[in-house]
């Protein structure tokens, strides 16, 4: 056994090769350090059934190293151009790290038994070694550093592969990072717009091998749909830099394009990932996921999990029937929710266990499990009901604040462009209240815009103009409710991080 594994690693690893770190770039010093180790792969169609039980079988191993923080992540991607079929490679995995020292370093011994155990290693270790060397097919590979990037895990990506000069690269990196990503921002922090997210990668060369590209940047999306789909009406660029004039800004735009060649552009998809931490938050729906508020507001059901916590809404044009809610444990595999609180005083629901086991995507899972009731099996997809944007502010999560009855609290979601607030007694796990809908946020303004609610009608007329701060595990939010006439009501909140 001893003798097989090293082997194995030999044909399977992704990362063998020492590298240098690039210098120090004081452009990206408020960031931390990303690299990334490429592999292009060329696989025979009639071994890509082989070469996915290959990754099938490698990627607990990557977990391993990522638990043990020897690695940051791991993606396998296929390429899913409907132009330029015939590329030479048609897989992507992508090893990354935060020191690029790590990529020299492989899975060890330990590492596999942990994964498979000995006995699986001492059985099938043999016949997945002959496999890789039959379908394993890399052909080129890049180190890359990653320069800055707003970053959510996503089903899709367009890879633009880039070509600056010497005497450009740092001014390039300048104007990315100043000019063109808070416009990016802007975009991928709209609710409307299809952007999901933007990475800046840099290739860090060794070998002396000189390469038509030596930047990859990545637009994100959540459906392939979004790719192509048009911005909203708004201009970006003033909204991202408002005291340039438009002269000043179309002159900053047109130097920074012409500081690159566009060499080739590529659409990739996830196929499968490992990451440290594990959870499936974000807002979920049955319904179509391409994000339009009446599929929002008609989803039947709606799910939103983060931090723990999960709720679920049944709704019809923008009314609630039925809320619950609860702590939701989830390991990778499986999900048990425990029901806490619910909107029907006779719901049997109340206090029971429901477990599920989960195979997630980026932007759907399916649940499985079995109906008590009946015995039948228990399957449902759910997908996204919005962008998965990550918000690096600190306001999303769920919160809790006292009402005026000790018993009674206010729970509030807040994630992926959407809140709602439950009104719940705590003794009795009876809901009485709850509203929810969209919201905006560009530190420190916070805006919201109700759709949907239960037993408050009233709360659809009003919208929420406020500034939000978060210090640790307490939100504070001061301002106004605007009624539909211009009258203000003023607002003033304190909330603390909540868990069931």
């Amino acid at each position: 056994m001893k003798q097989i594994i090293p082997l194995f690693v030999v044909l399977l690893a992704v990362s063998c090769a020492t590298t240098q770190k690039p210098a120090e770039d004081s452009l990206s010093l408020n960031e931390p350090s990303t690299y990334v180790v490429v592999d292009y792969k060329n696989i025979a169609q009639d071994h890509v059934n082989d070469y996915l039980k290959v990754e099938e079988y490698w990627k607990p191993v990557h977990q391993e190293r990522i638990n043990d923080d020897r690695m940051k992540a791991w993606l396998l991607l296929k390429v899913v151009n409907e132009e330029n079929k015939d590329l030479p490679y048609n897989f992507i995995t992508l090893n990354v790290y935060d020191d690029m020292d790590k990529a020299s370093k492989g899975a060890t011994s330990e590492d596999w038994t942990n994964a498979h155990g000995a006995q699986k290693i001492s059985a099938d270790g043999p016949k997945m070694r002959a496999l890789t060397q039959k379908v394993n097919n890399i052909i080129r590979r890049d180190r890359c550093k990653t320069v800055s990037s707003i970053y959510s895990l996503t089903k899709y990506r367009i890879a633009n592969f880039m070509k600056t000069t010497p005497d450009q690269r740092d001014a390039f990196v300048k104007s990315r990072k100043s000019f063109i990503k808070p416009i990016f921002n802007r975009m991928i922090h709209d609710i409307d717009a299809p952007m999901n997210g933007w990475i800046l990668n840099e290739l860090v060369t060794t070998d002396g091998v000189e390469k038509d590209y030596n930047f990859i940047s990545f637009d994100l999306f959540k459906d392939k749909s979004d790719i192509g789909r048009s911005n909203p009406q708004k201009n970006y660029t003033k909204l991202a830099h408002p005291d340039l004039s438009d002269d000043q800004a179309k002159a900053a735009s047109e130097k920074n394009y012409q500081m690159r060649k566009m060499v080739k552009r590529e659409v990739w998809e996830v196929v499968d990932f490992a990451f440290k931490e594990k959870n499936i938050n974000g807002v979920w729906s049955f319904g179509n996921n391409v994000f339009k508020t009446d599929k929002l507001v008609n989803s039947a059901p709606l799910k939103i999990i983060r931090d723990g916590n999960f709720l679920v809404l049944h709704m019809k044009d923008g009314v609630i029937g039925h809320v619950h809610t609860g702590s939701a444990q989830y390991d990778g595999d499986k999900i048990i929710e425990k029901i806490s609180a619910t909107s029907d005083t006779d719901d049997e629901i109340l206090g029971k266990n429901f477990i599920f086991n989960v195979n997630p995507t980026p932007n759907s899972f399916v649940q499985l499990g079995k109906n008590e009731e009946t015995g039948e099996d228990w399957k449902e997809m759910w997908k996204r009901a919005t962008k998965n944007t990550f918000n690096r502010s600190g306001i999303e999560g769920v919160w809790v604040r006292p009402m005026n009855n000790t018993d009674t609290v206010m729970v509030k979601f807040i994630l992926d462009h959407t809140w709602v607030w439950i009104v719940v007694n705590k003794k009795t796990g009876v809901i009485t209240k709850s509203l929810g809908g969209t919201f905006e946020y560009d530190a420190p303004s916070y805006r919201e815009t109700p759709k949907f609610h239960y037993k408050t009608p009233n709360g659809l007329v009003g919208m929420l103009q406020s500034t939000m701060s978060v210090k640790e595990d307490d939100m504070f939010l001061e301002g106004h409710i605007v009624s539909s006439t211009g009258e203000k009501n003023p607002l003033k909140e304190s909330w603390k991080r909540f868990k069931w």
